[in-house]
């Protein structure tokens, strides 16, 4: 190996260590940027504040079906807002009811073959809290999400699929927002 080849060679690797360095100290400092802006990954380190009065609360559902809903509802209030999910028969504790879960999908618009391209879902719940004796402590509210989702003839099976990981996220959407307007909520 000649001297100019050793010169090269330590030069490349000087250089790669250089931009090594380099790219290390430009993620750090993105990283600074978004923790210094308040960004954090959606339900990495939310937590809410809940009223004293929801430190405990039964949950049930009145026209909604299976037990998605309810469960992630319940790991919700656990993790996010350190409640204690009480079992049903606990009488003392305040009721949140679940109401009403409904999903639809609309078409939105037509591709030239008069065939459907992109459609409308949403999803739709209401839920209320009541004390022990039924007295209303959060008026009932409806919780409307909709997203639109584009349809490619060509892979069916996974625009299936999509579509229920898009219900998926709206259930979880649907649950954070009546989080924070329990967090909200002026009892």
């Amino acid at each position: 190996m000649t001297r100019s080849e050793r010169t090269r060679k330590k030069g490349v690797t000087a250089y790669a260590q250089y931009r090594g360095c380099a790219s290390l100290l430009a993620i750090s400092y993105a990283l600074l940027l978004l923790s210094g802006c308040g960004f954090h990954l959606r339900g990495v380190g939310e937590s809410r504040q809940l009223p004293e009065l929801f430190s405990s609360l039964r949950v049930r559902q009145v026209n909604v079906e299976g037990l998605a809903l309810r469960r992630e509802m319940e790991r919700a209030l656990k993790t996010q807002a350190r409640v204690q999910v009480v079992a049903e028969e606990d009488g003392s504790a305040p009721v949140l009811t679940l109401y009403d879960e409904r999903s639809d999908t609309r078409a939105v618009s037509v591709d030239r073959d008069v065939r459907v391209s992109e459609f409308l879902l949403s999803y739709q719940v209401g839920f209320d809290v009541r004390d022990a004796s039924g007295k209303e402590l959060v008026k009932r509210q409806d919780i409307v999400l909709r997203r639109t989702f584009s349809f490619d003839k060509n892979a069916v099976l996974a625009m299936e699929r999509e579509v229920v990981e898009i219900r998926d996220r709206m259930r979880e959407d649907a649950v954070q927002q009546i989080i924070r307007r329990l967090a909200a909520a002026r009892t």
